[in-house]
């Protein structure tokens, strides 16, 4: 059984630990060689066909799970999220053409460009193209290479050119299978090395390396002492077995016989079951001397035995005249300048990221430091880019991001410190399977995966990239996102692999142009698309503006002064064109720039003539355009932002953030809300409230300062009491005089005192629910968290005069029929789920990753209304009881929702005429502040008036139900002394009653 193993394994790793944690250097695990195994051209090979069949390779395991629910940082979002996209307007792909098409799954991409050629590779075929996307050797077998490539496509290639050697490299491994109709074979590197820099006519070296277990996932990079392999291989064991080994370049450019490999363990690493380290690969020319060459990996503090986010960093010295003396030691471990960061999904699950058109969830590809990790020289410091997958969400939804660093070291042999770090995740898609590069020029290029289920605007699996100039601001991908290609159709297969990596290389020709590889989908194919393109000028005279920098949106006035910023993307220095600008195709304004902007460099400039934008509430479109003379390219000349006066006075609520619900709650709890600033002008003593179902308001005063767009949260000095089982509804409001916009002052929330909460089951392997539907309401990529989760706030709606309904559950892990699933209503609404409110009984889930719906009986005399709903599942042949709401479960999940009942048979009449109470009460706190309560379970929209007793209309309002009957605040204290009638209901039927102004 899973678990079983799982325990044994974590106790094992416990011991292990321990013995480890003071080990700060090692040598070789292992050594060994091998010799070249010839193979001639490509041009005069027979080539293998390809596999027409669909074929899921190296299926990914578990491994250890080493995930510590709550312990990790950030609790509130990632903290150096880019939460915008870039404003330079972005170059479009130079070039793009079709790589793969396959059945396989994933296909891993990945392709390298030399001088002449394109080389793109995937499970377990490949193909070249010449530099202008013409398919010069068809999709082949990678077993058409020949040599010790011979007989073998058990995948997970990566191919890889090696610019100072212009050489390419392909390399792919194989497993410890036996071929049909052959003995067992070892597990092994397979390494082929072009003679020459053309991979179709130079032949090719070949090696193959016997190693002692599956090298799962490698990925090479260069160095000057060798050629570096990292490897997904034993992680159960990465600190004491070989997962990093070193091959003899030198040996292998030659074709030589006796080609050494060496192993290394990761001593000190950390990981969660599945990981991929990365070696710093050399890009350009100019080679480091020998030795020192990095491993880096991601270490995160959600995982058990790391107590700070951060990198660490291992440096490798090679031997290759005595390999024993070979070291690796850890090196650095880099806190300063590394950000709190999230890098787990699902508790360590290859199943995450949720998508349109299917049920099944795409792997977000956690874990691995993204191929590659590329290295460059400059001048006067050297620098590594990289990236990985990491979660921005601040609460248990996933939001996937790409984390990015540069790392820079002044001198070789130098310690690496965190030049610059970001997270890219501009707006509400998903963003994954990155592939980072810089340029020569130091520009930086990002290429990733982007998803969206929105069913709006869907989007399927798409192939997008952005970058940043070298003197842009730190941190911040500051080109506008392109499209190399738009998906077509969700990820096909129930296994919910994507890609596995992609792959970004830069063209030796001049170091400047990026070439991106990966995955996208059109029914059950799965595609390569390379894109090839350039942030780096290539004109002479070439020049636009990229910004507006004022006016923002705030209170604007009839002066406000236009502030630009202007990008030379030309190889020439300007001076002495005009800039123009108009409002609303208004009239054109232009000035001349008198400055010098230097090549490739951007600068501010103050127009003269001011702008009329005194008109609030208005929303004004600004045109800006530079006018240079012989400009090469017009595209980027111009610019056109929107901009809207703000009202002075617009706050509101956002959310309330405490209390939250629990068990336990008292009769002293603090209550927090969250506001914000929508107008124009900052704001201070603001009035605020809360409420608790009808109880009296509670009125104080927030008297920080609310900056235009600010955020705070205000804690009221008076508690509330949450003492008695049950729900409760809570909502706040600001109340500030002459606000602009009443509709976004307030929030409402449900908040519970439960009598038991079972937080602590283990759900890190699929045990539980992760997607719940009922009667319209839907609840997917349910995240595992610490087995509890509140979702009270979501409601689904009950017809009591229907009787039976059906609830729909997924679970992600199912064997032997031992998963099951049980819910209860809170009918009596005690916050007790009694035995008699259970309405589904441990109903076996048969399978996972696939939705089950099971029928339930209402209660006939069920009360109308808001009432709690738990559900359970979990494995049952373990401990704790399914049955008991309040038993921790070994292995599941527990959640609450709201329901709220109803009933269409009866009309309005019903209601409003009989069984609605309605309801006037004086506030003690204030004279002329009336509550108006109607008691009912009516739930749709009521209107609300009030008259003089000579039948003059002086109110009528909008009214809803909030769950708890129809409230509403009068305040009629500047109103004459009199008598007054209030009637609640529509314009047929409604409750009226009379009522004294004093």
């Amino acid at each position: 059984m899973k678990k079983y193993i799982l325990l044994l394994s974590l106790a094992f790793l416990c011991q292990f630990n321990l013995f480890s944690q003071n080990r700060e250097k090692a040598g070789p695990t292992f050594i060994d060689s091998a010799n070249v195994i010839l193979s001639g051209p490509l041009s005069k090979a027979k080539l293998l066909p390809t596999s027409k069949k669909a074929k899921l390779y190296n299926p990914r395991n578990r491994g250890i799970n080493k995930i510590v629910p709550g312990k990790g940082l950030p609790k509130t979002g990632d903290p150096v999220i880019q939460k915008k996209m870039g404003d330079i307007p972005g170059k479009s792909p130079i070039l793009s053409f079709e790589g793969a098409n396959t059945l396989a799954t994933p296909s891993d991409p990945t392709g390298a460009v030399g001088r002449n050629h394109y080389m793109n590779a995937w499970n377990s075929e490949f193909s070249i193209w010449d530099k202008q996307g013409n398919q010069i050797v068809p999709p082949a077998s990678l077993a058409s290479i020949g040599g010790s490539f011979q007989d073998e496509t058990d995948g997970d290639p990566i191919v890889f050119y090696d610019e100072p050697a212009d050489r390419f490299i392909m390399m792919q491994f194989s497993d410890d299978l036996p071929p049909e109709g052959d003995s067992e074979t070892p597990a092994a590197l397979l390494i082929a090395v072009s003679q020459g820099p053309d991979p179709v006519n130079s032949g090719w070296y070949t090696y193959r390396f016997d190693i002692e277990s599956l090298p799962d996932y490698p990925k090479i990079s260069l160095w000057s002492d060798g050629y570096y392999i990292t490897t997904n291989k034993d992680p159960r064991a990465p600190q004491e077995n070989q997962v990093v080994f070193v091959l003899e370049r030198d040996k292998m450019l030659a074709g030589d016989n006796g080609v050494k490999i060496i192993g290394f363990p990761l001593p000190g690493i950390e990981n969660n079951g599945f990981y991929s380290p990365a070696g710093f690969s050399v890009m350009g020319s100019d080679l480091p001397p020998p030795g020192n060459s990095p491993i880096i990996y991601l270490q995160d503090d959600d995982w058990a035995g790391v107590n700070q986010d951060h990198l660490k960093i291992w440096l490798i010295n090679t031997n290759w005249t005595n390999p024993p003396n070979s070291t690796i030691e850890e090196s650095q471990e880099l806190t300063n300048g590394v950000s709190p960061f999230t890098a787990t999904f699902d508790g360590g699950g290859f199943k995450n990221l949720d998508q349109p058109g299917s049920d099944v969830d795409i792997d977000a590809l956690q874990g691995a430091m993204m191929y590659m990790t590329q290295y460059r020289r400059f001048e006067g410091y050297n620098s590594a880019v990289m990236n990985f997958v990491v979660d921005v969400a601040a609460g248990p939804a996933e939001h996937a991001g790409v984390r990015w660093y540069e790392l820079r070291q002044p001198a070789d042999g130098a310690p690496w410190t965190v030049y610059q770090e970001g997270t890219y995740a501009p707006d509400g898609s998903d963003r994954f399977c990155g592939s980072i590069g810089i340029d020569k020029r130091g520009n930086i290029a990002l290429g990733y995966t982007v998803v969206n289920d929105n069913p709006v605007k869907p989007i399927y699996p798409s192939i997008r990239y952005t970058g940043r100039y070298m003197g842009d601001p730190l941190g911040i991908m500051t080109i506008e996102e392109q499209t190399i290609v738009k998906g077509e159709s969700p990820q096909p297969s129930a296994s919910g692999r994507y890609g596995d990596y992609a792959h970004l290389s830069i063209d030796p020709s001049d170091d400047l142009t990026f070439w991106h590889n990966a995955e996208y989908f059109s029914g059950a194919r799965r595609l390569n698309k390379v894109g090839v393109f350039r942030f780096s000028a290539t004109e002479e005279n070439d020049l636009g503006v990229i910004a507006l920098l004022s006016p923002k949106d705030a209170s604007l006035t009839a002066s406000e002064k236009i502030i630009i910023k202007i990008r030379n993307y030309g190889l020439n220095p300007q001076s002495n064109f005009e800039i123009s600008y108009s409002i609303d195709g208004g009239p054109l304004v232009t000035e001349v720039f008198t400055q010098t902007i230097p090549a490739e460099s951007t600068a501010e400039f103050t127009f003269n003539q001011t702008a009329d934008l005194s008109a609030e509430g208005q929303t004004f479109s600004i045109n800006i355009t530079t006018n240079l003379e012989n400009d090469q390219n017009s595209g980027n000349d111009g610019i056109t932002e929107v901009v809207k006066n703000l009202p002075p006075k617009d706050v509101g609520v956002t959310s309330i953030a405490a209390p939250k619900t629990q068990e336990n709650l008292s009769t002293s709890e603090a209550v927090s809300i969250v506001i914000e600033n929508f107008g124009g002008e900052e704001q201070t003593n603001i009035p605020v409230s809360y409420q608790i179902g009808n109880n009296p308001r509670v009125e104080e005063m927030f008297r920080g300062v609310l900056e235009v767009g600010g955020v705070e949260t205000y804690t009221f000095s008076k508690t509330a009491n949450f003492s008695a089982s049950g729900r409760y509804t809570v909502k706040a409001r600001t109340l500030l005089p002459g606000d602009f916009d009443p509709s976004n002052d307030s929030e409402t929330t449900s908040i519970a005192n439960l009598d038991c909460i079972p937080e602590g089951s283990d759900c890190s392997q699929g045990d539980g629910i992760f997607y719940f539907e009922l009667e319209g309401y839907l609840n997917e990529r349910i995240p595992c968290t610490s087995g509890y989760i509140d979702f009270i706030g979501g409601s689904a709606n009950l017809d009591r005069s229907k009787k039976t309904f059906t609830v729909t559950v997924q679970t992600n892990f199912a064997e032997d029929n031992v998963e099951k699933f049980s819910m209860w209503i809170d009918l009596n609404d005690n916050a007790v789920f009694e035995d008699s409110e259970r309405l589904i009984t441990s109903e076996v889930i048969p399978e996972e990753n696939k939705s089950f719906s099971y029928d339930f009986d209402l209660p006939a005399n069920a009360n109308l209304g808001q009432h709690l709903l738990r559900i359970r599942a979990g494995d049952t042949s373990f401990s704790g009881d399914l049955n008991d709401p309040c038993s921790v479960m070994a292995y599941g999940t527990t959640h609450d929702y709201s329901i709220n009942i109803v009933d269409s048979t009866l009309d309005l009449e019903d209601f409003i005429l009989n069984e609605a109470e309605l309801k006037i009460v004086t506030d003690p706190n204030k004279d002329g502040l009336y509550r108006i309560l109607l008691e009912t379970d009516f739930s749709e929209p009521l209107r609300i008036s009030v008259y003089t007793i000579l039948g003059q209309q002086l109110l009528e309002n909008h009214i809803e139900n909030d769950g708890d009957g129809y409230f509403y605040e009068l305040d009629m204290s500047y109103a004459a002394p009199g008598v007054y009638l209030l009637r609640v209901g529509t314009r047929k039927v409604g409750k009226v009653k009379r009522f004294l102004v004093k």
